[in-house]
């Protein structure tokens, strides 16, 4: 589940910098450069169990927007996501969520965005991308909401992600798992 998150949370990120581009774009004739900012940007995500749900974040994000102001459509967003830089505040889960049940760290350590198309519609936006995850990769759809301005944007949103589409398949008989991740996140970018 905290894979999913991750995706999710990777997803939302691509998804704002898009919007961000985009609000940009408006006010800029040149094309612009928004590089997210790991310390200020949040992805988060929680994940449901019989015995105890898993609220949890990503801290080690990097990302870029590239942005044509005449253009906001074309914006290009990319997105990364250390995968061991899981946090559940229980040290003993994130090993786990770490280990070939979850996201298998060792062999997929990054979860990664890619945007391949943003449509605008004020200050929403909703971004298609690639989300590679646990080696699967998936076209999603975000909605991101963004505020902007010459030198910063701000993207939030939320999503929901089915871990099994990724091929995150663990179970157990005395505490079964949820299929669906809640990802939210709010990211912060500064131009570059």
């Amino acid at each position: 589940m905290r894979v999913r998150a991750s995706t999710i949370f990777k997803t939302m990120s691509l998804a704002a910098v898009a919007g961000v581009l985009l609000a940009a774009g408006a006010a800029e004739a040149e094309p612009a450069r928004f590089r997210i900012q790991p310390e200020a940007s949040d992805v988060g995500f929680k994940a449901t169990s019989r015995l105890m749900d898993a609220d949890g974040k990503f801290s080690r994000i990097t990302g870029e927007v590239m942005l044509d102001p005449k253009d906001p459509a074309t914006a290009m967003i990319t997105l990364s996501i250390e995968s061991a830089s899981i946090d559940t505040g229980i040290g003993m889960r994130d090993t786990h969520l770490r280990s070939a049940d979850f996201l298998d760290v060792a062999r997929f350590p990054t979860m990664t965005f890619e945007s391949r198309r943003v449509e605008v519609e004020g200050r929403r936006a909703r971004v298609t991308g690639q989300l590679t995850l646990h080696g699967v990769t998936r076209e999603i759809v975000v909605p991101v909401d963004v505020q902007f301005s010459e030198s910063a944007l701000v993207a939030t949103g939320e999503f929901k992600l089915n871990r099994r589409d990724y091929g995150i398949n663990y179970s157990s008989f005395l505490n079964p798992i949820g299929n669906t991740v809640h990802v939210t996140f709010t990211f912060r970018a500064r131009a570059s």
